[in-house]
């Protein structure tokens, strides 16, 4: 075996977790709108399959306008310059669509634990 044999055995573990975690949310959201189609209804008043739908669709338009925003100027990393435009604007789109999805969450979480969004109903 070479030396770099631990590093190959990581990456490998890395890849597969990643494929196991890609196909856990896919299969999360496809049977999380699934079992949120079937009730038109709002469930304890909270319009689950909306939100579900919103959700998605607000995930989607995230990736695409980061996606078409995102920078493909050549970067020099470690010495060695990375043109290809394609992953550049795709990594783009990752950084900036987690970021910006995450200070949604935090507004939303900030909104909703200071019950501005609450009515009171007595």
């Amino acid at each position: 075996m070479g030396e770099n044999w631990f590093i190959d055995m990581l990456l490998y573990v890395v890849y597969l977790l990643l494929a196991v975690v890609t196909a856990a949310a896919v299969w999360s959201a496809v049977h999380g709108v699934r079992c949120h189609e079937k009730t038109k209804e709002p469930t304890r008043g909270v319009p689950a399959a909306a939100i579900a739908w919103g959700a998605a669709a607000l995930l989607v338009v995230t990736m695409v306008v980061t996606f078409l925003l995102g920078s493909s100027e050549p970067l020099l990393i470690n010495g060695q310059w990375f043109k290809d435009a394609f992953w550049l604007k795709l990594t783009d789109m990752f950084l900036w669509t987690a970021l910006l999805l995450l200070l949604l969450a935090a507004v939303g979480v900030v909104i909703g634990s200071s019950g501005l969004s609450r009515t009171n109903k007595r």
